[in-house]
């Protein structure tokens, strides 16, 4: 009899419970200057995606971020040809993400469309100070529904302009729950005051904002 009623528990539990609902999480990082080796990291913002999709429980394990493909002086006199890449698994261990939360398939399906039309874009494409890393997640943030600023206060500070975008959307982050859960939100510096102004890729050790 205890051994039925046991078996009963563990069953009402998991009718309860269920597995756990799929969703890709997207997570928001911005690398700070550093090196490696003899090459330099530049600040960058880039976005992660992993998890599976709602529907058809596809496995994703991704990242996108925009750069130049070789990062030199002519960045700063104007245009220059820019790419979508994935960043190596270990340039992203250095990094903390400053937020994540799920998404659903229609929001993941945003992310996508953002990307290959920054992919797809006529070139050159990349601008320091209109069309760079920071505006491209940007991009990315207004297309899952958060709130952005209306100017490029932050264009060539990538970890300032997600400080913004976190303080921005702190209510909406705070209400997005994974199994039940607030998604927790790394402890990051207040943005200074502003001055104006999905392959491999090696050229990430030397990407720009």
């Amino acid at each position: 009899m205890c051994l039925r009623k046991a078996a009963l528990a563990v069953f009402t539990f998991f009718a309860f419970v269920g597995p756990a609902a799929a969703a890709v999480t997207i997570s928001f990082y911005a690398h700070k200057l550093g090196n490696k080796g003899f090459w330099i990291e530049f600040p960058h913002a880039y976005v992660t995606l992993n998890g599976t999709t709602e529907i058809g429980h596809l496995p994703v394990k991704a990242n996108f971020g925009f750069t130049p493909p070789v990062v030199g002086p002519s960045v700063l006199w104007g245009k220059v040809d820019g790419v979508v890449v994935g960043a190596e698994d270990s340039y992203v261990a250095q990094d903390t993400p400053y937020f994540s939360f799920p998404l659903t398939d229609r929001q993941y399906a945003a992310v996508l469309a953002v990307v290959a039309r920054w992919r797809d874009a006529p070139q050159p494409s990349y601008d320091l100070d209109t069309h760079n890393c920071v505006i491209f997640v940007k991009e990315v943030a207004a297309a899952v529904g958060l709130s952005v600023g209306g100017d490029n206060a932050y264009v060539r500070r990538p970890a300032e302009f997600l400080a913004d975008l976190q303080t921005r959307n702190a209510a909406l982050l705070a209400r997005l729950t994974t199994g039940g859960r607030t998604i927790a939100t790394a402890s990051v510096p207040q943005p200074a005051s502003a001055s104006p102004g999905a392959k491999q890729s090696p050229a990430l050790s030397i990407i720009s904002p």
